[in-house]
Order: C-alpha cells, then sequence, then structure tokens
C-alpha cells in the first residue's frame, strides 16, 4: 500500500485528538521519538491514533528523514492514514504500509527554498490504525511498538547541503493503554447512616453476548462509598454494571430482641410506624405488622428460626427514586414497591458517573442499620486471674447511643459446687426496656442447671435457650413501661454446677458471645466490658497488617505474650495455642469478631518449653505463627 500526501504551508486541517508528549532525549543528535504509551482507540471508532516527535540537538540543519515504524499486526489491520502534526513548513510526506510484515515505511522532505531551514522540534506524525477484528472482540494488549523488526532499514536524515546524517531512532516505550472507566456510588441505610462494609461486584459482557462476567470487587467504605477507578474497559465495547448479591450478605448483628419490643410498640399503638417502619417491622412478609411479626423476630434472635418466614430475606436495597417515594410517608408501600436482595445496575455512558442505593434490614425495627453494630472482643488485664472472671466484650454502635454495663460478678463457687450468676444492670439515669445475654461455658468445667428471672423479668416475653454449651437469655417488658430495670436491679441469676474444684480451672470457664440491650423505647444501647476488669482491643490504629497476618512477640518467650492479628472478613474466629503433636493446649478466644487488626495478651506459662503454634481460624483462612517457649 502506497499513499503519498503533499502539504504546503498554507493547508490546514482537523486530525484524529491524540494526548502525547514529546520527551526529550539526552544524547546527542537528530531523532525521531515514541512516547512511553499510547490509548488504544475505542471499539467504536475501529482506529488507534499514535503520535511520533521530532527532536534535533546539534547545530545541523535537518530537512528530511527516512525511517520504519514496526506495530501489532495481530492487533492492526493496516495503517489507515499517517498525517503532518506541523504543518508551519512546505514539505513532501510519503509512506509505504505492509500490514503483512507488520511495519511502515515513513519518509518527509521539506519543499522549500530557505536556506537556513531545520524540522522544528516537537509533534510531527499522527500514525493512525486501523483494529483487527480479534482487537476488538477480545480485546487484548498489542506489543509495544518499535523501531526494529524483522526487516531492516536504513534510518537517515538529510541536512541543508543535501548530504546523508544519522538518525537516531529513540523509543521511550511504544506500549499501549487500554480503554479504561471509572465509577463510583454509595449505600445508605434508610435511617440515613453509612452502609459500610458491602461488598459491591463490577460485571461486564460484550454487547454482542448475553454472559456477564466478573471483573472486580469494590467494598463500601465507613462513609457508604465504593469506587471502581481507572479499570480496563471500554465501554463501547461491554456493557458494564455493579452488581450486589444481599442473599450472600451478613447483617451481623443487629437485630436483637429490642426491635421485638418496638414492632410490640407498633401493634400496642403507642408508637405509629411511618415510612420504611412498614418494611423494618414485616419480618413475616406479609406486608403488615402484627403480633407474628413480634413472634419472627423474636424466635429468630432465640434461636428458634435461623430465616424469617415467608423466606423474607436479610437485606432490601432501594434506588433513590424508590427511596424519596417511602420515606416519611403515612403509607404501607410493602405490597407495591418490593425492594431487592439481588440486583444489577447497568452503567450506561453519557449517565451521571455515580449513584446511591439504600439498604434496609427487615427485623431491624429500631433502626440500628447494616453493619452499625460492633462486638468489640476483649484481653484480660491479668490472664492469670482469669480463672475468676467472665471473659467479656463491649457492645459499640456507629451513632451515638446511651451507655450501661451489663454486670455479672467475678466467679465463686459456692457449697455444692453451685455457681450463681446474678446478672445486673448499671444504667446510670437510663431505664432498658430490652436485653439479650448470651454466654459460652465450657462444658468441662460447668454444667447449666437453670435461670432464676426477678420478679421484673417475669413480666417481661423472655426466652431461654440452652444448647451446645451456650445459654443465652433474652426479653423485653411487654408491660408498656411498667418494669423496666433501673440502675443496680438484677434482671435474672444463672445457675451452674462445677464439675470440678476453682483452683483447678486454668482459664475463665465462661465468655459473652452475644450481648443487646434496648431503651425503654426500644433504642439500641452500647454496652462496656463488666466489673472493669477488661479492656477493649481492637486495634483502630498503630499496627499495619496483611490479611489474614498473625504476629507473636517476644518470640522466643518466657510465658507472656502479645499476639497481633488480621481478621479478613467478619466471622467466627478460634485462636489457640498448639504443641508440636498438633494438640491443641489452650484455646484464647473463639467468638464472632468484626475484619480488623486486633491485639491480644495470653500467656505460655505452664507449659514444658519447647516448640508451640498459635494458630488463627477465621472464615477466610488458617494463619500458622510459630512460637519458642523457653525456660526462665
Amino acid at each position: 500500500m502506497r499513499k503519498t500526501l503533499l502539504l504546503l504551508t498554507t493547508f490546514l486541517f482537523s486530525v484524529f485528538a491524540w494526548s502525547q508528549t514529546c520527551p526529550t532525549p539526552t544524547a546527542t543528535g537528530a531523532h525521531i521519538t515514541l512516547d512511553s504509551t499510547y490509548k488504544i482507540g475505542t471499539y467504536r471508532s475501529g482506529k488507534t491514533s499514535v503520535g511520533l516527535c521530532f527532536y534535533n540537538n546539534t547545530s545541523e540543519k535537518i530537512t528530511a528523514t527516512q525511517f520504519r515504524l514496526f506495530y501489532d499486526k495481530s492487533a492492526f489491520a493496516s495503517v489507515d492514514t499517517i498525517k503532518s502534526k506541523n504543518t508551519s513548513f512546505s514539505q513532501y510526506l510519503q509512506y509505504v504500509d505492509n500490514p503483512s510484515g507488520g511495519y511502515v515505511t515513513i519518509t518527509i522532505t521539506y519543499t522549500g527554498v530557505a536556506a537556513s531551514f531545520s524540522l522544528p522540534n516537537g509533534a510531527l506524525f499522527d500514525v493512525t490504525f486501523k483494529h483487527t477484528s480479534s482487537l476488538a472482540t477480545t480485546y487484548f494488549s498489542p506489543t509495544d511498538m518499535t523501531f526494529v523488526g524483522s526487516s531492516s532499514f536504513s534510518q537517515t536524515a538529510t541536512v541543508q547541503a543535501g548530504t546523508d546524517y544519522s538518525l537516531s531512532l529513540t523509543n521511550f516505550g511504544g506500549k499501549f493503554e487500554k480503554q479504561k472507566m471509572s465509577y463510583k456510588g454509595k449505600f445508605v441505610n434508610v435511617t440515613g447512616s453509612a452502609a459500610k462494609n458491602l461488598t459491591v461486584s463490577l460485571e461486564k459482557k460484550l454487547k454482542t453476548s448475553s454472559t456477564w462476567s466478573y471483573v472486580q470487587t469494590s467494598v463500601t467504605n465507613s462513609s457508604g462509598r465504593f469506587n471502581f477507578t481507572n479499570v480496563e474497559i471500554d465501554t463501547t465495547a461491554w456493557d458494564v454494571r455493579i452488581a450486589v448479591k444481599g442473599d450472600t450478605m451478613s447483617v451481623g448483628t443487629i437485630v436483637s430482641v429490642s426491635d421485638a419490643q418496638r414492632i410490640n410498640q407498633y401493634v400496642l399503638g403507642t408508637k405509629t410506624p411511618t415510612g420504611f417502619d412498614f418494611y423494618h417491622s414485616d419480618a413475616n412478609g406479609d406486608n403488615k405488622i402484627t403480633i407474628s411479626d413480634v413472634y419472627s423476630v423474636y424466635a429468630r434472635v432465640g434461636g428458634r428460626f435461623t430465616a424469617f418466614p415467608n423466606s423474607v430475606k436479610d437485606v432490601l436495597f432501594f434506588t433513590e427514586s424508590e427511596y424519596n417515594t417511602i420515606n416519611g410517608s403515612s403509607t404501607n408501600y410493602t405490597s407495591s414497591i418490593k425492594g431487592a436482595t439481588n440486583f444489577t445496575f447497568n452503567i450506561i455512558a453519557g449517565q451521571p458517573d455515580s449513584v446511591t442505593f439504600y439498604v434496609l434490614v427487615p427485623g431491624d425495627a429500631n433502626n440500628t442499620g447494616y453493619h452499625m453494630a460492633r462486638l468489640t472482643p476483649i484481653e484480660i488485664i491479668n490472664p492469670t486471674n482469669s480463672p475468676n472472671h467472665l471473659i467479656d466484650e463491649a457492645v459499640e454502635y456507629d451513632f451515638e447511643a446511651p451507655t450501661i454495663e451489663v454486670n455479672v460478678p467475678s466467679l465463686t463457687v459456692d457449697a455444692g459446687n453451685l455457681v450463681k450468676l446474678p446478672v445486673k444492670v448499671f444504667t446510670g439515669n437510663q431505664k432498658v426496656g430490652a436485653l439479650q445475654l448470651a454466654l459460652k461455658f465450657d462444658g468441662e468445667l460447668l454444667e447449666f442447671k437453670q435461670v432464676i428471672n426477678s420478679e421484673k423479668a417475669m413480666n417481661w416475653m423472655s426466652f431461654i435457650n440452652p444448647m451446645d454449651s451456650v445459654v443465652e437469655w433474652g426479653g423485653y417488658d411487654r408491660t408498656n413501661g411498667e418494669n423496666l430495670f433501673v440502675d443496680g436491679e438484677t434482671v435474672f441469676t444463672l445457675a451452674f454446677l462445677a464439675k470440678s474444684p476453682q483452683d483447678q480451672w486454668g482459664k475463665s470457664p465462661l465468655y459473652t458471645s452475644r450481648k443487646f440491650v434496648g431503651k425503654a423505647d426500644a433504642g439500641d444501647m452500647n454496652c462496656i466490658p463488666t466489673n472493669g476488669l477488661y479492656q477493649v482491643k481492637m486495634v483502630r490504629g498503630g499496627i499495619t497488617l496483611k490479611e489474614n497476618e498473625i504476629l507473636v512477640y517476644p518470640n522466643p518467650t518466657t510465658g507472656e505474650v502479645t499476639i497481633k492479628f488480621n481478621v479478613p472478613v467478619d466471622g467466627n474466629v478460634n485462636l489457640s495455642f498448639i504443641d508440636a503433636s498438633g494438640k491443641v493446649i489452650q484455646t484464647v478466644l473463639e467468638q464472632y469478631m468484626p475484619s480488623g487488626n486486633y491485639t491480644y495478651q495470653a500467656s505460655l506459662k505452664g507449659f514444658k518449653p519447647g516448640n508451640y503454634f498459635t494458630v488463627m481460624t477465621s472464615a477466610a483462612a488458617v494463619s500458622v505463627n510459630k512460637t519458642v517457649l523457653t525456660n526462665e
């Protein structure tokens, strides 16, 4: 293919838009240069433009050049056009394309008469390639352009006198970058708070196909925002969408007996539902708020149900327009605006590059909000005293809420080997209308015997659920405020039988697995660890750990160690010491933990010197760290 173009100084024309720099060679000489990167043209255009520059840092007057440019013939079918980027001088531009060889030969000559003329530095050529069908459909990465290939050519410059001059071909990369797209958005609880730690997938399909494929994932941050930035997708070739699979999401620990209390207030008429209250409170999916919804939530938190009736999902999503219709309305829209659990949203070119969705958890009648509750693990300040105490945790909400203490005393064994634990509430000026407490006990040390409700608690709607070494009590005031608990009152007492003398306990036999408290109006309350014997151990800053990483120090140790570890996703975590034979010699902690970095104090005192392994098992992976125990 042979193309010839004669341009005079008076001719001006438009060219393909392309952005380039003209990097400056450091070597002395006359140079034709390739930039470091070029962006592949869109599928719709079917073409890619490449700019070449000229640079001369000598005293010679350069009037002509000849050179060869090699390109990826699998990606580019041929050269479409080559145009001059500088028409300020008379010139003769000629090129011959060889598609089968994957190269084009280019010459340019000054045709004026000025004896002082030299080719100007800067952008000189715009080379436009036609795409092959394979580039359009598979969108692979073309190989880099180069001035050197299988077919040699004498690259030469010309000076004013008409003699040859050495031409340098300087390649700063010649790499191709794919078309990129960016998209952002946010998820907001219908209560107005941010929906954090929500997984959003980006998916794509060829416009000629019906099959969607996964691209990447973004997780909403503390502000509920997700962001896909500079993703290599050409939106003229691909359809793109975001997808959220709500039926695989964990809503954490935001549904409790406080929610059953709130729904009951709607049933009794002491509170009036509006807007999304109809959705929060309709736990059985019949588009009404009745005592059946109270029972459904109650049965769910008590362990009677593992899911809500009628296949009601644990999370619903609403568009911004749906939210605006429902929010604050006195109309119950549950039958006409259903919300979605698994949904997709198509990203359309030319439309706004951001979107907002709203999140709701059925059963969350007191509006805690998705992922707004945390059960924060704790560490024992004095590990050697652990057999005498309950291992407790803090309950925190990502919004302003009153803070109280659900108090359990130090563990003592009474006559007849009984361990009685009166559960009290220290409330300050707050009144408690709902309480849920689950304790996991060591079945080798304790046997659960009974729960003894206080007089007020006997007027509550309550449950007791002992199973699998866990005993859980939950209830709420059903008497419309006549039996609320105030500061220092005992709600109930748990009784255990000690299977062995307390001085033979090597660890605490009891620790909290769930704990929730509601105010008189069913609002959530923060709970601090009991007796002040424990301190919160979630590390909000100060350490940086890789995903699933676990660190133990000092190592070697004489007994006392600090364990730092990363929990990549919310879920149950087991942290244990294992000896060289694979036997678990001590379970340090075992409970549900939010994702994050943690630090924990533990002890290997009393064990024989040797090699031990600190093992963390989480929902994502198993992590191991070898620890050497030495003599003091």
